[in-house]
């Protein structure tokens, strides 16, 4: 009879285990936000307080379902000994079940359970574990110090995080269930909660911009010169913003009659501000509800501190995105004795040793911003100046930005004149 009762003991602690386990697994399961959302209407004031000091009960937990498990186990081997009457057949016997029990009733079935039906699990579950804690008070905590160096952090994930996910994430990829693509835009997408817009947007002397009393003509041939499809529209500056101008309204006015002249104003869309210290990805999600695809970036003084488009963001998850317009990226060509075609990142030093001359500034370090300079504008395809004896011209586009990509620079006849004389450059601004 006495072994009967220690079975149904056991028995009865297997099962207290197995609720355990499904409650530890469907802590690590759910969500804070879906933890907060059970406990909005105060219905659940023990819940309430578990999110509180969530470590706290979750080591409860784990302390009780190693508990009961052990005093299954203990159950199990005092009645195998009263039948068998053999401690080591007891033994062996007791084990071989435990281990049975432990895995299918303790182990894989509740926990499958706790992670399907998380959110149920805990909320009914609460006042048992808030019960528990109470009564180990700060028992579990203790333990743990015991076997924690102080140096090493005891703080425990006691609901399911992103550090979670980003570690399942790398387990995939490393398995090859992933591939290095898929997990790179994975990780992309988490970091957009942590990156501002000013990390993306194109700075305020990178813009290229229009004067609100610029003809649709002009502007249209500055907006093909530059590769922009969208213009912001200034007024006295650039903290004076009127408006977005859109390549296909510049068409459309430059082929109506008579409206070629008129000014660029005319033809311009609102303009859509954010604070550069928004997050990238509350912007996207605002930029496609609102299907805008060009914003202005505004500083904590509300003047402009550059732009940011939906390609910006997008770039952000994906990488680099090249279309049909954008050219690859020259290296160094020789164009006859006295003429190279350049990169616009290539250093001045490296031009002079091309050219068999020392080149030295000391405000720029690139032939773009020694173009730059010499216009004192943002180049775009044709602008041209004339630097010493070397004449430079922007000849094409790169990257995702349509900034210059690469200079033609020949070397002039020498005169005894020769002096930096920027050639013009049709207004932009």
């Amino acid at each position: 009879m006495t072994g009967w009762l220690l079975v149904a003991v056991a028995l009865v602690f297997v099962a207290t285990a197995a609720i355990l386990s499904a409650v530890e697994a469907a802590y690590l399961a759910l969500s804070q936000a879906e933890a907060e959302r059970l406990t909005e209407d105060g219905a659940r004031p023990r819940l309430a307080a578990i999110l509180k000091d969530p470590v706290r009960h979750t080591r409860a937990v784990r302390f009780w379902r190693i508990w009961f498990e052990a005093a299954a186990g203990v159950a199990t081997a005092l009645a195998f000994v009263g039948w068998l009457h053999s401690v080591w057949w007891a033994g062996l016997w007791a084990t071989l079940t435990m281990a049975a029990l432990g895995f299918v009733v303790v182990g894989a079935s509740p926990r499958r359970i706790g992670r399907a039906h998380a959110g149920a699990v805990a909320a009914a579950t609460a006042p048992l574990v808030r019960a528990g804690a109470v009564v180990l008070g700060p028992v579990p905590g203790w333990l743990v110090r015991l076997v924690t160096p102080a140096s090493a952090s005891t703080e425990e994930a006691t609901f399911f995080t992103e550090e979670h996910f980003r570690d399942l994430v790398d387990r995939a990829n490393e398995a090859n269930v992933l591939e290095d693509v898929e997990a790179d835009i994975i990780h992309s997408v988490f970091d957009l909660g942590d990156t501002l817009v000013r990390a993306v947007m194109v700075p305020r002397t990178d813009m290229i911009t229009v004067s609100a009393d610029v003809s649709v003509k002009k502007a249209l041939r500055l907006s093909l010169r530059s590769g922009c499809s969208r213009l912001p529209v200034i007024g006295e500056d650039a903290d004076d913003i009127r408006g977005v101008v859109y390549l296909k309204d510049l068409v459309r006015l430059a082929l109506e009659e008579n409206r070629a002249d008129e000014p660029v104003i005319v033809g311009s869309r609102p303009v859509r501000y954010v604070p550069e210290s928004k997050l990238v990805a509350e912007l996207l999600q605002e930029l496609q509800r609102e299907a805008t695809h060009l914003a202005i970036v505004v500083d904590e003084y509300g003047g402009t501190a550059g732009l940011v488009t939906l390609e910006d963001l997008l770039e952000e998850i994906v990488g680099e995105i090249d279309d049909e317009y954008d050219a690859e990226r020259a290296e160094v060509q020789p164009l006859g004795e006295n003429a190279f075609l350049v990169p616009a990142g290539l250093d001045i030093d490296d031009l002079g040793d091309l050219f068999g001359e020392e080149l030295h500034d000391d405000e720029v370090d690139t032939v773009g911003g020694l173009l730059a300079k010499a216009i004192s504008r943002v180049p775009i395809v044709g602008s041209h100046a004339v630097v010493g004896d070397l004449e430079l011209r922007a000849e094409s586009l790169s990257g995702r930005r349509n900034r210059v990509g690469t200079i033609r620079v020949t070397r002039l006849a020498p005169r005894e004149d020769q002096a930096t004389t920027p050639a013009e450059q049709e207004p932009r601004s």
